[in-house]
C-alpha cells in the first residue's frame, strides 16, 4: 500500500520478537524484507545495511538460495546509488553463488540485474547478452515472471540499440505474457515501447493503436490506485470506529464501577472527546465524498441550513433543529464508496450504474452505524432514508408516507432543492422559480405535503438566502455557560463550531488537491486529443467535435462542411530523405492548413498523410474556392522546399447527408475520386480541378 513508515514499525517489532525467541531463520527473512522496504522507499543506503546483515545470517545457516537473493538485492541498491563497480562485483558474486548451488531463480534475477547494470554504463552488446541469458534460463525453468521481465527489457533495448524486427517479436511476446500473468504495468510498458517502435518505422496506424492502448492501461492503473485509496480510507474508518467503540465501552465499564461524582464527570468528559473524534473522522469522510463532485463543500453546508430552516418553520425544538443542521451535512457520505465512472458521469446512468449509485445510502448508513451521539444517530437515519419517496417509489427500502423518518423527509426537500439550483456533471443549474415549481409538482408524490408547504415558504421567502449570507459573514451566536441554557445544549453548539472549523480547513486542503487533479486531467485530455507530430487535433478529437459542431450548426442555422485532404508524395519523401524529411513535410502541411482554414474552422490530422477540416463556411463558396486554396497551399509548400500535392474532397450537411456522421465518408470518397482523376490529368489539365470538385459536390 506504499505505507513504508508503518511497514517499518511492524517489521522492526517482528524482528525484535524473532530475536527474543531466537528464531534465526525468521530473523533472516525479516531482515531481507526490511531491506526491501527501504529499497522501495528510496532509502538505498539503509537497505544495504539490512541486505548485508541478512547475508551474514543466511551464510551462517547455509541458506544459499536466500544468500543469492540478498546479493542480487544489494546489487540493485548499489546500482540505484550509482556505485557501478561495486554493483558489478556484487552481482557477479550473486551469479556465481546461484550457479554453484543451482539456484535458478536467483541466477535469472542476477542476469537481469546485470543487464540493467550494462545498460547504465552504455555497453549495449553486454546488455542484450545478459537479458537474453536471463530469458533463456527463465524459459528453461518455466519461470514466467522472469521471462516477462527479461523479454520486456530485451524488446525495450532493441527498439533503440538493436534489431527492430527482434524488438517487435520480443515486445509482442512480453505483451502476451503480461496479459497471461495479468500484469497491468508490464502491459502498459509493452504498448508504450511498441508505439515508439512503430512510430520510428513510419507504421503510424500500428503506432497509434499501441499508443491508445498505452493510455488506456495508464488510465486503468490510475483508476485502480484511486479505488485502492478509497477502499483504504473506508477500512481506516472502520478501524477508527471499532477503536472508538472499544474505548467507549471501556469508559462505560469504568463509569459503572466508579461510585464517586468525579469519576462520573471524567467519563462524561472522555465520552465527549470520543464523540468529537468520531465526528472528525466522519466529517473528513463527508468532505472526501463531497470533494469528488463539489470541491468547495458548499452543497453539504447549504443542505444543512435548508433542513434547519424547514425544521424551524415546522416549529420543532431548537435542540432538534441544531442537531439536524449538523447531521444533514453527512447525508451523502456513502458516495465515498461509489466509483468516479458512475458518480461523475455527464450523461444518463445505465440501469446497472443507477443501481450502483443507489448503494450510497446503504454505504453511508454502515459508515455511520454504532455512533453513540445524537448527531451520528440522526445522521445515519438521514443517510439511509433521504432518497425514499412519499409515494413509496424511492430507495433503498421503498418506504412510503410516515414510514420514512421525519429527518429523512426534511433533508430530501433541502437536498433536491439545492441540487436543482446548482450545476452538476449531468445537468445545468435551474432558475429559482423553476426549482420551486418542481417542489410544488412533487407535493404528495416525492415529498411529504405538509413539509413541502413549509419548504416552499422557506425557499421562496428569502429567509434561506439570508441565512446563507449570515453564516458566510460569520454571524454565529455562541451559547455561553451560565446563560440560562442547558449545559448539554452549549456542549453541542461548541462541538458544532469546532466541527465547522475543522471542515473549513479540510475544504481548503481538498480544494487545492482537486485543482491539482483537474490540471492533471486537463493535461491528459490535451495529450489524448492532440497529434504529437503536428500539434493539430487528432482523429479522436474529430469524432468528439463532429456531433457538437453539428448540434451548434443546427441550433444557430449555420452550414457545416467537412473537407478531407490527402498528401500525395509522402512515401517518395520518406524514401529519398528519410522519415525526418517526411515528418518535416507533415508538420509544414499542418501549419499551412491551420493558417488557411483555422479562421473559419478546425483542422485535424486523421493519421498518416490524411487531414480533415470542419468548416462553418457557406457550402457554395467552399465548392468554388477550395480548388484555389489547395493550389495556393501547394505553391507555398514548393516555396518551402516541399515537392508535394494535396487531393481534396468536400461534403456539406444537411445538403449532402441526412446525418453529420456521414460527412467524413462522403468527403473521403470525393477526395479519392479526385485523386484518381488527377493521376490521369496532364500538368496542363490541373486547371480542371475546380470542375472536378464541383462535380464531386
Amino acid at each position: 500500500m506504499g505505507k513504508f513508515d508503518d511497514a517499518m514499525i511492524d517489521l522492526k517489532a517482528a524482528l525484535a520478537c524473532s530475536e527474543d525467541i531466537q528464531d534465526t531463520k525468521l530473523s533472516l527473512i525479516i531482515l531481507l524484507n526490511i531491506g526491501k522496504n527501504y529499497n522501495e522507499a528510496g532509502f538505498w543506503d539503509n537497505s544495504l545495511f539490512y541486505f548485508r546483515e541478512a547475508l551474514k545470517k543466511s551464510l551462517s545457516l547455509h541458506s544459499f538460495d536466500v544468500s543469492a537473493m540478498c546479493l542480487v538485492n544489494e546489487g540493485d541498491a548499489l546500482l540505484n546509488l550509482g556505485l557501478f563497480e561495486d554493483c558489478r562485483r556484487i552481482l557477479f558474486g550473486a551469479l556465481s553463488l546461484s550457479k554453484l548451488h543451482n539456484v535458478k531463480k536467483a541466477q535469472t534475477e542476477a542476469l537481469d540485474s546485470l543487464g540493467v547494470y550494462y545498460e547504465k554504463v552504455d555497453d549495449w552488446q553486454e546488455t542484450i547478452s545478459h537479458y537474453q541469458q536471463a530469458h533463456q534460463l527463465a524459459q528453461s525453468i518455466d519461470y514466467a515472471e522472469g521471462q516477462l521481465n527479461s523479454i520486456l527489457n530485451l524488446g525495450r533495448v532493441n527498439v533503440d540499440h538493436g534489431d527492430p524486427v527482434q524488438a517487435a517479436a520480443q515486445l509482442h511476446e512480453a505483451l502476451r505474457l503480461a496479459i497471461q500473468l495479468d500484469r497491468p504495468k508490464s502491459r502498459r510498458d509493452a504498448h508504450q515501447h511498441l508505439a515508439r517502435l512503430y512510430k520510428g518505422q513510419g507504421q503510424l496506424a500500428l503506432a497509434l493503436g499501441h499508443f491508445e492502448s498505452f493510455h488506456a492501461e495508464e488510465q486503468a492503473l490510475f483508476s485502480t490506485e484511486r479505488d485502492k485509496t478509497t477502499r483504504t480510507l473506508m477500512m481506516q474508518f472502520d478501524v477508527e470506529r471499532a477503536q472508538t467503540q472499544t474505548r467507549a465501552e471501556r469508559e462505560q465499564r469504568e463509569h459503572a464501577e466508579a461510585l464517586q461524582a468525579s469519576a462520573e464527570a471524567q467519563v462524561r468528559q472522555r465520552t465527549g472527546e470520543l464523540e468529537q473524534a468520531q465526528m472528525e473522522v466522519v466529517g473528513r469522510l463527508a468532505m472526501a465524498a463531497e470533494f469528488r463532485d463539489d470541491a468547495t463543500g458548499e452543497h453539504t453546508r447549504r443542505v444543512g441550513i435548508g433542513a434547519a430552516l424547514i425544521a424551524e418553520a415546522l416549529e420543532l425544538s431548537p435542540g432538534f433543529t441544531e442537531t439536524l443542521q449538523i447531521a444533514a451535512r453527512l447525508h451523502d457520505v456513502g458516495k465515498i464508496g461509489i466509483s468516479d465512472a458512475v458518480l461523475l458521469k455527464a450523461g444518463k446512468l445505465s440501469v446497472a450504474e443507477y443501481e450502483d449509485m443507489k448503494r450510497h445510502t446503504l454505504i453511508g448508513a454502515r459508515l455511520l452505524s454504532g455512533g453513540q451521539s445524537e448527531v451520528l444517530k440522526m445522521a445515519r437515519q438521514i443517510a439511509l432514508t433521504h432518497h425514499e419517496r412519499w409515494d413509496g417509489n424511492g430507495y433503498p427500502h421503498g418506504l412510503a408516507g410516515s414510514e420514512i423518518p421525519l429527518v429523512g423527509r426534511i433533508v430530501a426537500l433541502a437536498d433536491v432543492f439545492d441540487a436543482l439550483m446548482h450545476k452538476r456533471p449531468y445537468k445545468s443549474a435551474w432558475e429559482k422559480a423553476e426549482a420551486l415549481a418542481e417542489l410544488a409538482r412533487q407535493r404528495g408524490r416525492h415529498f411529504d405535503p405538509e413539509l413541502t408547504d413549509a419548504a416552499l415558504l422557506v425557499f421562496g421567502s428569502g429567509r434561506y438566502e439570508a441565512a446563507l449570507l449570515r453564516q458566510e459573514q460569520g454571524a454565529v451566536s455562541q451559547a455561553l455557560p451560565g446563560s440560562g441554557q442547558e449545559v448539554t445544549h452549549w456542549e453541542l453548539e461548541a462541538m458544532r463550531l469546532e466541527y465547522e472549523t475543522r471542515l473549513e480547513a479540510s475544504t481548503r486542503e481538498l480544494e487545492a488537491a482537486r485543482a491539482q487533479a483537474e490540471l492533471q486531467v486537463e493535461e491528459l485530455r490535451r495529450v489524448a486529443y492532440t497529434d504529437v507530430l503536428t500539434g493539430l487535433h487528432n482523429r479522436r478529437a474529430f469524432d468528439a467535435d463532429l456531433l457538437s459542431f453539428a448540434e451548434a450548426a443546427q441550433q444557430h442555422g449555420r452550414p457545416l462542411g467537412v473537407v478531407s485532404l490527402d498528401l500525395d508524395g509522402l512515401k517518395h519523401v520518406n524514401d529519398s530523405g528519410g522519415h525526418a524529411s517526411g515528418d518535416a513535410l507533415l508538420a509544414s502541411v499542418a501549419r499551412n492548413l491551420q493558417r488557411h482554414f483555422g479562421p473559419s474552422g478546425r483542422v485535424y490530422r486523421m493519421g498518416g498523410d490524411e487531414y480533415a477540416v470542419l468548416l462553418w463556411s457557406d457550402p457554395a463558396l467552399v465548392s468554388r474556392e477550395l480548388a484555389g486554396e489547395i493550389r495556393q497551399l501547394e505553391s507555398e509548400l514548393r516555396e518551402q522546399g516541399h515537392l508535394a500535392a494535396l487531393s481534396a474532397g468536400y461534403a456539406h450537411w444537411p445538403h449532402d447527408a441526412s446525418q453529420p456522421e456521414q460527412l467524413l465518408r462522403l468527403s473521403d470518397e470525393r477526395m479519392y475520386v479526385q485523386k484518381r482523376q488527377r493521376k490521369l490529368l496532364s500538368p496542363a489539365g490541373s486547371a480542371d480541378l475546380t470542375a472536378l470538385l464541383s462535380r464531386g459536390n
